[in-house]
């Protein structure tokens, strides 16, 4: 007999697996999030006969992978959702989605309803009692406290708004009222405050919230009246930037001068701030520079600050900073800046012939030296003459002395970092040195002739 083998196969197909949606609901309250891990059940406690309570809650996806939200909804009397997403949603792995369930109804008693979503199935439940009603006092009347958050409205930043709120007591009997309290810096309670104390039949009391924003854009609180939760908003905007004005106050645009500069506003300063005063120098010499055109204190920016209510800043303890013009033709420019708000105003320092801060002489029996200091913001001289008197007042033979000094002082000014000078000049003399009592040095320059004052021998 022959025997047969037999080979069985299989052909294994392997798919992955979709990708199972995970969601987390949380409960929101201020900045916390609080899963609801109480057995899929959430209460919203007792609540007053006609008055709605909000609830903030987060779906939050919990898995690796991104998830889809295909399903959100609540079923009960007196509960309704609302600020919920468009369906479907994209969730990425860690995203979240926040949506608020309001509570509100007349018939004492308990309540419940199903807040359903994918994966998740919460009971919700409250319980109608006799109870205060509340309520916030607006331009437009009084309006109960509900799923729609409290606007304070836009504010600047440090600036405090107020709103009061009303607990009412519609009931036959006597209440007590519950504990009230507020969440968040921004938002905060002023003045007395009710909480713990007796409410009478028809009777009412108050209490005030304030709001201040510690920052630009949307501020956000939540204000707690026992188990009941209540959203705050507002708008917190910037101070207003105040708007610098340069005012420079210089006798003649000229080299080797002092003035100062000040920083008005055109109105009172809205905030106490400070800015900086700076000062750049445009030589109208090409590959100059020039470190005398500077602030008086040194270097080339100051600080200034103001108070609120200030037209004029200040600098240290002066209203204005003095700097010098130093000795070279061109451009100082003086910016303020406050923030993004700035201002400038200019000064032409014109080209000008050669002038001179000091000169003086000295003789020895075979010769005289002859010294001036002084300044040349066009850094261009170059011929000078000299010129000798006796005591008379009368020309010291040969007369004027011409020289070229136009290489020397192209030299000297190539590694200067200003336009002032020290000449130094040395004239041998054949004869009696002493009848040569005064001397003038004429300068030319591109702006022109210019002459020292007639300086006596020492």
């Amino acid at each position: 007999m022959k025997t047969s083998n037999w080979y069985l196969g299989a052909t294994l197909l392997l798919a992955a697996l979709p990708a199972r949606a995970q969601f987390e609901l949380l409960v929101v309250n201020g900045g916390t999030s609080t899963p609801v891990t109480n057995l899929g059940l959430y209460s919203f406690g007792n609540i007053s006969s006609g008055a709605t309570v909000a609830q903030q809650f987060q779906i939050v996806n919990t898995a690796n992978l991104s998830a889809t939200l295909t399903k959100l909804s609540v079923s009960g009397s007196g509960f309704t959702l609302s600020g919920g997403p468009k369906l479907p949603l994209a969730l990425n792995p860690q995203s979240s989605v926040n949506f608020v369930v309001a509570f509100q109804s007349s018939i004492l008693g308990g309540a419940n309803a199903s807040l359903l979503a994918d994966g998740l199935s919460v009971f919700l439940t409250a319980t109608v009692v006799p109870g205060l009603t509340y309520q916030v006092q607006t331009g437009s009347g009084n309006l109960a406290l509900g799923s729609t958050p409290v606007d304070f409205g836009s504010l600047q930043v440090g600036q405090t708004a107020s709103r009061i709120f009303l607990v009412s007591n519609a009931t036959q009997q006597a209440l007590g009222i519950p504990a009230i309290s507020v969440i968040a810096s921004d938002f905060s309670l002023s003045g007395s405050n009710p909480s713990g104390t007796s409410l009478q039949p028809g009777k009412q009391a108050t209490f005030t919230v304030q709001f201040q924003p510690s920052a630009a854009g949307t501020r956000a609180g939540t204000l707690n009246i026992g188990t009941s939760s209540y959203y705050l908003t507002g708008t917190g905007t910037a101070i207003p930037t105040a708007k610098p004005q340069v005012s420079v106050t210089l006798s003649q645009p000229q080299s080797a001068q002092q003035g100062s500069v000040a920083v008005n506003f055109a109105s009172p300063a809205p905030a106490a701030g400070s800015g900086t005063l700076t000062l750049r120098f445009q030589p109208s010499v090409a590959g100059a520079s020039d470190s005398s055109v500077a602030f008086v204190s040194g270097g080339q920016s100051a600080a200034f600050s103001y108070e609120a209510g200030d037209v004029v800043a200040t600098f240290g303890s002066q209203r204005s900073a003095s700097f010098q013009t130093g000795t070279t033709a061109g451009t100082i420019t003086f910016t303020a800046q406050i923030g993004d708000a700035s201002s400038q105003q200019s000064v032409t320092i014109a080209p000008a012939m050669v002038g001179f801060t000091a000169t003086q002489a000295s003789r020895s029996a075979a010769s005289v030296q002859v010294q001036v200091t002084g300044f040349d913001n066009t850094r261009s001289a170059g011929q000078l003459s000299f010129q000798f008197y006796d005591n008379g007042g009368n020309v010291v033979a040969p007369g004027a002395i011409s020289a070229d000094a136009t290489s020397a002082f192209t030299q000297y000014f190539a590694g200067s970092a200003g336009g002032n000078f020290l000449l130094n000049a040395v004239f041998p003399v054949t004869g009696d040195t002493s009848v040569i009592t005064y001397f003038e040095v004429t300068f030319t320059n591109s702006a022109g002739k210019s002459t020292t004052s007639r300086t006596s021998f020492q």
